[in-house]
């Protein structure tokens, strides 16, 4: 009877654990796009983040058992996730799904292999974390930037945009002036995130009078002139503001959402549009300044 009821227990106890591993990967998909949603966007803090979640989780199951389809488990949710909710926009991100796989299974063995076989844990740990800056510090950055701009020499639709802020708001392009005017959206996190990079790039180049910026909001969320203005008075940034009712000149531009980004230079031709921003494109501020030097 004593055998019979051992036999029973150890199954229970391994699909408890497996239980467990499942609740964990949920937790891990709480907390990666919490953080997103609260602190930052960038996709390298959710690489990074579910990285460490998921190698101390399977840590914590390696000390119960080693246990393969616990691993999965853990994992399974937010590698779902990220494919419907992300990997479907941003292909380029599947490295996310090989990397925490790695970082997971890297965790469920290294206990075993610390006590057997030291420095084989300390090669496999280095090259992980070696990949994973690779990762975060080159490909990202170089995707994304690919991704998000769109050189060109094309000529310009006719627009106005409505002054919002005071002093001098450029509204239509100016003949010798080049103008950066950036779609943006209240309520739109990218937009936000990207407003500090933006004003640092005015401020590189405040000795260059000929560049012109404007932010411009639209009705189409919930926006209004004076919303817009008090939104962003309140954190501070200078840089001239507009209103584009009903959203016509960033439609002319073909552009779709926001935040979207459209530079003319001094010609009154378009010559760079951006759709999209993510903290992780480091480069953003650096090579948008040369561009614009360059016009």
């Amino acid at each position: 009877m004593h055998l019979i009821d051992g036999m029973n227990q150890k199954p229970m106890s391994l699909w408890r654990l497996r239980l467990a591993a499942f609740g964990f990967g949920v937790l891990a998909l709480v907390i990666v796009f919490g953080i997103t949603q609260v602190y930052s966007n960038d996709v390298r803090l959710i690489y990074g983040s579910g990285a460490v979640f998921f190698f101390l989780a399977a840590i914590w199951l390696a000390r119960r058992k080693e246990d393969w389809l616990s691993a999965t488990l853990l994992i399974a949710p937010l590698l779902i996730t990220f494919c419907f909710l992300v990997l479907v926009e941003v292909s380029f991100l599947w490295p996310h799904l090989l990397l925490w796989s790695a970082t997971a299974a890297l965790g469920l063995i290294f206990l075993r292999i610390l006590r057997r076989r030291r420095g084989l844990t300390i090669v496999l740990t280095a090259v992980l974390v070696v990949t994973s800056l690779v990762y975060c510090e080159w490909y990202i950055p170089l995707k994304l930037t690919r991704k998000f701009n769109r050189f060109a020499d094309s000529s310009a639709p006719i627009f106005s945009l409505q002054p919002v802020s005071g002093g001098a708001v450029p509204v239509t392009p100016t003949p010798g002036r080049v103008l950066v005017i950036d779609f943006f959206s209240t309520t739109c996190a990218p937009c936000i995130a990207e407003l500090p990079e933006l004003a640092a790039v005015q401020a590189d180049l405040k000795n260059h009078r000929d560049i012109e910026f404007v932010i411009a909001a639209s009705d189409l969320g919930s926006d209004t002139p004076d919303r817009f203005r008090a939104f962003i008075e309140g954190r501070h940034i200078n840089i001239p503001l507009a209103f584009d009712a009903d959203g016509k000149a960033h439609d002319s531009f073909g552009l779709h959402g926001v935040p979207a980004m459209v530079v003319l230079d001094r010609e009154g031709r378009v010559r760079l549009t951006r759709l999209g921003y993510n903290s992780a494109e480091t480069g953003f501020r650096r090579d948008l300044v040369q561009f614009l030097k360059s016009l």
